[in-house]
């Protein structure tokens, strides 16, 4: 009876296991093809799957909660975008304060009266974490983030009417390459004088930049700092998602695979990302699920790719001897 009793019982678990994991692919497709309509301007259609996905997760994640406000905001149903709003605000204790009213997506809700109410809450929570940051430390990594940041939001506009290979396109990226130079020397300053600095003292913002700053930086300047960036991310002073992207690509530029698979690049002639060389991709979704990374098929579905990791390990040899060719031709 026992052994009857803890078969039926692994039955439940194994069925419950599967049900789960059903449950996150259909909302993981669900809101791939809902952002694929919101960027194809069918604001009423994308905001139906968000609503569909939705009921599937108990968890869901502040930036799905957030697009859902800005696309439910675009489609002209202004009690739907206060409702995720308000749930992003109030239960996610959301603080990007600046965001919240320099969102454009966000305009036709600023003459409703519950936007003050809105503000107010999002500026609170931001009030409470930053109680006891160093303010001017924050102030310049607020400067540095807009430098790093402010270019790097106008790269697909640029390239959709100049075109990826276009003179006007190298001769922004050297903008972006002298502030990433600029930003490199203020940051570097600020590791080697005082380490990387406690979130409680910068915030996840200022985290953010540290690690955009040094993401965007040479191979030298990322081994020099990869011993400080271990730290930061055992002391949780820095997201393991983040630390995930920036080892990827340092490993990448040292000629290895990757191993959470974070870094894509467009195939010149298809204009098509692919990932790039990945160790073991039979098994990256266990990595990503540790350093707190969704899946590969989620990460894929902005761009609309599907992951099978069996393909991959067919294509594999085709893309790291295209990538030894590119390599080559810029040494």
């Amino acid at each position: 009876m026992k052994r009857a009793i803890i078969a039926l019982a692994l039955i439940v678990f194994f069925t419950m296991v599967g049900v789960a994991q059903n449950n996150n692919l259909e909302y993981a497709n669900l809101i791939r093809d809902g952002w694929k309509l919101c960027l194809e301007k069918d604001f009423t259609g994308s905001a139906k799957l968000y609503e569909k996905a939705f009921k599937l997760n108990n968890n869901v994640p502040l930036s799905d909660r957030y697009n859902a406000s800005c696309i439910y905001a675009l489609s002209g149903n202004k009690d739907m975008a206060f409702h995720h709003l308000f749930i992003t605000a109030n239960d996610l204790k959301w603080d990007d304060y600046n965001h919240l009213i320099n969102d454009s997506d966000l305009k036709v809700l600023h003459s409703d009266k519950r936007w003050e109410e809105l503000k107010s809450i999002v500026k609170q929570n931001k009030e409470e974490i930053e109680a006891h940051f160093d303010k001017d430390l924050v102030a310049e990594l607020d400067k540095i983030y807009f430098d790093d940041q402010s270019t790097r939001n106008q790269i697909r506009s640029m390239e959709e009417k100049y075109g990826r290979n276009s003179k006007e396109m190298d001769a922004f990226w050297k903008t972006i390459l002298k502030k990433d130079s600029i930003n490199l020397i203020k940051v570097s300053k600020i590791l080697d004088e005082r380490g990387w600095p406690s979130k409680t003292r910068i915030g996840k913002r200022g985290t953010s930049t540290l690690f955009l700053v040094i993401q965007h930086a040479d191979q030298e300047a990322q081994e020099k700092y990869l011993p400080l960036i271990e730290k930061a991310v055992a002391d949780n002073n820095l997201p393991k998602r983040q630390y995930a992207m920036f080892y990827d690509r340092l490993l990448l530029r040292r000629g290895e695979r990757q191993v959470y698979g974070t870094q894509l690049a467009i195939n010149n002639e298809s204009k098509t990302p692919y990932v790039l060389p990945l160790e073991d991709p039979m098994n990256v979704d266990i990595r990503r699920a540790e350093m707190g990374l969704n899946t590969m098929q989620e990460n894929l579905n902005r761009w609309n790719l599907i992951w099978d990791a069996e393909t991959y390990i067919k294509e594999l040899p085709a893309i790291e001897a295209e990538e030894k060719e590119l390599n080559s031709k810029k040494d």
